[in-house]
């Protein structure tokens, strides 16, 4: 008997460390499953969100705004259309970085056909510095030459004009390009204009061609008033065309200084075309 209760005894003790070891197992699956789907979880929530496919900008919108503004009021030279089309090619490449929105106008005899810019599209980026086990390299450096730069390099024919025009509306095309450019996105990131002109307005009501004249005392006429636009936190970036250069001189250089500080934004750089 005694034989008899030890063995049932030895027994029980078994059943209730098979129960144990299977609880274990089951507890041990179960935070395996956890730690699982808790990976996978911050995986899902913090893996980049997709790009919007029709103006390649981020989910999460653009990370900052450059407006360009082409004056074709005149035709270019030669000189200035080689010069011209390595700009183009410079905004893919270096101007605008990746995930910043670039917006294309045009600085045509009618503002009103102008309003509206002519390319609009975040630059994609390209595959450098991105890793191949996260991403496919080839198909990035696709979407970036085919949405991207190509559409910009194509440009030039409708940018450059071979005749010349009657008007240039010049303070009208940048009121443009502040309210369907910099306004119409509100972008909180840096924000830069970038004009190729010879930054000699020319309409019904004023024109420079008949002399430059101080900024102050333009400032307070009826078209002066109207001249105005808000270019708040804007850094402004002029590429001369010199067409004119007796006109073209430091006083009128000075002229557009006050008009951008006045707008709010800063001239931050002048450099002349060759040609």
């Amino acid at each position: 008997m005694a034989s008899k209760s030890r063995y049932i005894t030895k027994n029980k003790y078994a059943k209730k460390s098979s129960n144990v070891g299977d609880w274990l197992k089951i507890i041990a699956a179960v935070l395996v499953i956890l730690v699982a789907i808790g990976v996978g979880g911050y995986h899902f929530y913090n893996q980049p969100k997709s790009a919007d496919k029709v103006t390649l900008c981020p989910a999460d919108g653009p990370l900052g705004h450059v407006v360009v503004l082409v004056d074709n009021t005149d035709p270019y030279s030669f000189i200035q259309r080689e010069a011209f089309t390595q700009a183009l090619r410079s905004l893919s490449d270096e101007v605008v970085p990746e995930g910043y929105l670039l917006s294309v106008f045009s600085l045509g005899e009618s503002f009103e056909n102008n309003a509206k810019p002519l390319f609009e599209r975040c630059n994609p980026g390209t595959s450098a510095g991105k890793s191949e086990l996260s991403a496919n390299l080839k198909r990035i450096d696709h979407r970036y030459q085919e949405s991207f730069k190509a559409p910009i390099q194509s440009l030039e024919d409708s940018l450059l004009s071979d005749a010349s025009a009657k008007y240039s509306p010049i303070f009208e095309m940048i009121q443009l390009a502040s309210i369907n450019g910099f306004r119409s996105h509100n972008i909180q990131g840096p924000r830069r204009l970038i004009i190729f002109s010879d930054m000699l307005p020319n309409t019904s009501e004023f024109s420079m061609f008949s002399g430059i004249p101080d900024y102050k005392v333009f400032s307070k006429t009826h078209y002066g008033e109207r001249s105005k636009t808000d270019l708040s936190g804007v850094q402004v970036e002029i590429q001369y065309l010199m067409k004119y250069p007796k006109l073209q001189t430091m006083k009128q250089l000075h002229f557009w200084e006050s008009y951008f500080e006045e707008a709010g934004a800063r001239l931050t750089r002048v450099s002349t075309m060759e040609g």
